[in-house]
């Protein structure tokens, strides 16, 4: 797919890995529609083990792009509700009148031992990691299939193994994988080609705020960027973090590539090599 022109939906787009792919696909000359929480991050939705974005990241992400001379939009939305999912795809219709890729990057993740793991983080990280791919996909399928469009989710290495302690977010992420192959299977006869991107050890917010400290205990360094690094230092062949631009570009080859359905791609220093 030549990306020039064509309308990117992306959610979780207002920062970290979501807002570079978002960026990428503006500079590549789409007209990008940035789906994100916004203000829709109350006390019911915002409650979680480190920071949401807000809609002052929204609103920066999409004054960024436009600040380059791309085109971008910004819509409040929630993918764990139909009617949200929806209103995101007629947004992308009413402002560039199609829509032809969908990243579905907006995701969870809490640590904690099964043993005392409570019954809703579960539940919440598979509606918004699994369940939400599931909606946006779903809402999406009309206008892509016009489009012989794209659907690009992003998994995890922890997709591909289990990690002690997450076994909720790893359930999941294993999940998207095993949705993504199904979607390309279902999908391909609709000119609809799917994919994932397996990001490894990002410095995130996911991963600085609240994955550190469980490492950093494990491996005694501090938590933050001290524990972080450590763990890259000795679980990743390249001995290098993964930067949210290297998973930004896996997206755009998944899209340009006209002959790739059903692939998980991973884009992690060698981390995971399954």
């Amino acid at each position: 797919m030549d990306i020039q022109g064509k309308t990117v939906v992306v959610t979780g787009g207002a920062r970290g890995i979501g807002k570079a792919i978002a960026g990428a696909y503006a500079r590549e000359g789409a007209r990008v529609v940035v789906g994100d929480l916004g203000s829709k991050v109350s006390t019911a939705s915002g409650e979680w083990a480190y920071g949401l974005s807000a809609g002052s990241d929204l609103e920066a992400t999409v004054a960024e792009i436009k600040a380059n001379g791309g085109e971008a939009t910004a819509v409040e939305m929630d993918v764990t509700d139909a009617g949200s999912c929806r209103d995101l795809v007629s947004a992308a219709k009413d402002s560039y009148g199609s829509l032809d890729v969908l990243v579905n990057n907006a995701g969870l993740v809490k640590m904690g031992p099964l043993v005392v793991f409570e019954d809703e983080d579960w539940d919440r990280i598979f509606d918004v990691n699994v369940k939400g791919v599931f909606l946006m996909s779903r809402a999406a399928v009309e206008p892509l299939s016009a489009a012989g469009g794209v659907v690009i989710n992003i998994s995890s290495i922890a997709g591909k193994k289990g990690y002690a302690g997450l076994g909720a977010y790893c359930a999941s992420k294993f999940a998207v994988i095993g949705l993504t192959q199904a979607m390309a299977q279902e999908l391909a006869a609709a000119n609809i080609r799917v994919n994932a991107v397996c990001p490894g050890l990002l410095a995130t917010a996911m991963w600085i705020d609240h994955l550190s400290v469980g490492v950093g205990m494990q491996s005694g360094k501090a938590a933050g960027r001290e524990a972080f690094e450590d763990f890259v230092e000795q679980n990743t062949p390249l001995k290098r973090e993964q930067m949210p631009s290297d998973i930004a570009e896996a997206a755009i080859y998944l899209t340009r590539a006209d002959n790739v359905t059903g692939v998980a791609l991973n884009v992690a220093g060698g981390t995971e090599m399954n």
